[in-house]
């Protein structure tokens, strides 16, 4: 194996994941491509992403999918909700007995039980709408493939949102990636792979700093921020974590579709832009009856945040 293409957050836009298709055509020796989850949820082509991107295998791709939060989502495995849907609060009190928003926090914060997770109306929208339109087999292939994590080889590792939170931790900064970096997962682990934000960064601190103690891993000193402009990687020296950013929602401010190819021979890792028909999905979303924002923050917006995301960003400032 030499060059893996790293796909994440493609969210049902196939004009996206067949413009970045069509790139995998100028890259030589690429025959391994990995998803990073959220095949679907916002966008209006669910079961035309998870058959195109299976239809690579076909073509002599080793396809493999890590499992996403929208994925889980539309496949029962979470419920999102809006918490300031009064409809919403009553389900929660009747079915869970979760009678506050502190009581639904704590159950959110809970990675092994957590059920329910506050979002954005949006998010809940495209999930109910794709949950009635993704049909049986193709659930069953997305439970099936999905993992929580893959591995690529010794020591390098790709996940939805982070080694600490596989499905809902957003690596977004400097004291996030230390954070994920001390994840037990992370034991072994110098390259890791994320998804989940939509936005592209790479963060990097010498290996001697990354210490056991007491049973736990210590990361000593932050992280610093590397340029995203090939990257070039040393395995024996470093650990670096790297958000590939999104297929078919960024939501960097540059509407063109964002993946990353890793040459684990060179030990390389280029940040690669994909310009799609975006007027095509955005009106695919409109006649599908999605709402109108999807469809206008794919212009280059960075859009709403979901609630979830209002919450990771108090944390990092201390709020």
């Amino acid at each position: 194996m030499a060059k893996h293409a790293l796909l994440s957050d493609i969210h049902a836009n196939l004009e996206a994941l067949v413009a970045v298709y069509r790139d995998f055509a100028r890259i030589d020796g690429l025959r391994s491509v990995v998803s990073l989850g959220d095949l679907v949820g916002y966008g209006p082509n669910p079961t035309e992403v998870v058959t195109g991107l299976n239809s690579l295998a076909k073509k002599g791709y080793t396809v493999r999918y890590c499992l996403g939060n929208h994925d889980g989502a539309a496949l029962g495995r979470f419920e999102f909700v809006d918490v300031r849907d009064p409809r919403d609060l009553e389900r929660l009190a009747n079915e869970a007995g979760l009678r506050s928003l502190e009581a639904i926090t704590r159950q959110y914060r809970d990675v092994q039980r957590r059920k329910f997770i506050p979002v954005s109306l949006n998010a809940k929208v495209s999930v109910l709408w794709t949950r009635e339109r993704l049909a049986e087999p193709y659930r069953q292939f997305l439970l099936a493939q999905s993992q929580e994590h893959c591995v690529l080889g010794d020591g390098v590792i790709c996940i939805h949102g982070s080694p600490r939170d596989p499905y809902f931790d957003y690596v977004m900064s400097v004291r996030r990636a230390r954070r994920a970096m001390e994840a037990p997962l992370m034991a072994g682990v110098v390259l890791c792979f994320v998804g989940h934000t939509h936005i592209p960064g790479a963060w990097q601190l010498p290996a001697d700093q990354v210490v056991s103690f007491a049973g736990n891993t210590v990361v000593m000193h932050d992280p610093r921020i590397i340029p995203l402009a090939g990257i070039k990687l040393d395995l024996d020296a470093t650990v670096t974590m790297i958000n590939i950013g999104s297929v078919g929602q960024p939501r960097d401010g540059d509407p063109r579709a964002a993946y990353a190819v890793y040459d684990d021979v060179e030990q390389t890792v280029e940040l690669r832009r994909v310009a799609y028909d975006i007027a095509a999905t955005q009106q695919k979303i409109l006649a599908a009856g999605l709402p109108k924002s999807l469809a206008e923050r794919l212009a280059g917006s960075r859009g709403e945040k979901t609630v979830v995301e209002e919450s990771a960003a108090e944390e990092d400032s201390g709020q």
